[in-house]
């Protein structure tokens, strides 16, 4: 875990802290161009920035590219972060911080951040731009954004591949037994909801062993466990699936681990904690594909990270999908940008012309399927692919071709 923390995160943090403090300093606005403000608010210092840190930068770097390229003609992009530190309390807080600097669009990566600024983003037309959707964000639609897919979508989605091309019935002689791990807040409640129900309708392909939380905050999970110990596969949701899958193997117990697209995004934190042995098989859905997966898109990630980070990109490829894949994601919310720009003019951009330009908006970059919104659905992704982790090669490689969402 050393890599990760120490490299990534404590000489990043300068770098992140002084961005923060330097808002609206430097540059002069280039004459002739409206200025369009972004806000961020995310975790810069709390628990959750070893993979935040790097979202942090791609976008930084996406306001400098659209800015240097002119992809929105007539308009100076300018970005204003706020530090929440993980912290539900600075959330609200940072909301106003970000709008006192003109922020007509607020970027929040983090899912807890977006359920909490949801009623404030309906009642001030400010839209707000998350990564990581749950059903209080999607349901029902108003203001809140997903450059992502639902949790339990991509869930589901893993198990019904699982039942189609991974658990062997015949030779096994049974079905396999289902588990989850996490925090107690909303995505685990939902992820268990959607693992439930989805096991009892298809109770010829799977057995429900149960799913358990920890409160948030915890570091080690050995009821959790002991609990899960005879599955077959378990899902420990995001954060907590490093702690969990090393004190899985430390206590004799063998899975299949699975997970959403956020356990790509802690691929260098999980690996520090559990090992690549320990990790060896797990099943990811990832939205954006995976940093060594060959499109296009990637590799200009790629060549601007080595441009504007050559000392610290092997590190931030080394983390997860945060920079290079998060790439692709939050180049869908400058896209959207542009998109309302040209429908309303650069001087008439606001958070409702956001809003409207949503409703006839679609991106596909090479290599991925097509991604837009519609007036019922706010996430704007309806695939995904599986990549497993194969210790062998020290990498995730993918395991099947771009899947239609399974949503109930």
């Amino acid at each position: 875990m050393n890599r990760i923390w120490k490299t990534v995160t404590a000489g990043f943090l300068v770098l992140a802290l002084l961005a923060v403090l330097c808002v609206g300093c430097g540059e002069e606005e280039e004459e002739g161009k409206v200025t369009i403000v972004v806000g961020e608010i995310t975790d810069l210092t709390g628990p959750t920035a070893v993979s935040l840190l790097p979202v942090h930068y791609v976008t930084e770097n996406l306001v400098q590219y659209y800015n240097e390229e002119g992809l929105i003609p007539g308009v100076e992009l300018k970005l204003a972060t706020y530090d929440c530190r993980y912290d539900p309390a600075r959330d609200v807080p940072g909301f106003d911080w970000v709008r006192e600097r003109g922020a007509e669009v607020v970027l929040a990566p983090l899912y807890s951040t977006a359920e909490i600024l949801k009623p404030f983003a309906e009642r001030q037309r400010v839209p707000v731009v998350t990564s990581a959707p749950t059903e209080v964000i999607l349901q029902p639609p108003g203001w809140v954004f997903a450059l992502g897919a639902r949790f339990t979508d991509q869930l589901r989605t893993v198990l019904n591949w699982i039942s189609e091309n991974h658990w062997d019935y015949e030779a096994e002689g049974r079905v396999p037994k289902i588990g989850f791990a996490g925090w107690y807040q909303s995505a685990s409640i939902d992820a268990v909801r959607a693992l439930t129900e989805y096991c009892q309708v298809h109770s010829d392909e799977f057995e429900w062993v149960g799913g358990y939380y920890a409160p948030v905050g915890t570091m080690t999970f050995p009821g959790e466990v002991e609990k899960l110990k005879d599955c077959d596969y378990i899902c420990p949701l995001g954060y907590i699936g490093g702690f969990f899958i090393r004190d899985f193997h430390a206590r004799g117990h063998e899975a299949v681990f699975f997970g959403e697209s956020s356990a790509s995004s802690f691929k260098g934190f999980y690996v520090d904690l559990a090992g690549w042995e320990g990790l060896d098989g797990m099943l990811s859905a990832n939205t954006q594909g995976w940093v060594s997966d060959p499109y296009p898109m990637l590799g200009l990630s790629k060549e601007l990270l080595y441009e504007n980070h050559p000392d610290e990109a092997d590190d931030l490829i080394y983390a997860g999908t945060g920079y290079v894949c998060g790439f692709v994601t939050f180049r869908v919310l400058f896209e959207m940008i542009r998109h309302a720009v040209e429908k309303v003019g650069a001087e008439n951009f606001n958070g409702q012309a956001f809003y409207d330009a949503s409703l006839d908006f679609e991106v596909q970059f090479e290599g991925f399927p097509k991604w837009y919104f519609t007036e019922s659905e706010r996430g704007c992704i309806y695939h995904i692919a599986i990549h497993e982790w194969r210790a062998e090669v020290e990498d995730l490689v993918m395991v099947s071709n771009w899947l239609p969402l399974v949503t109930e």
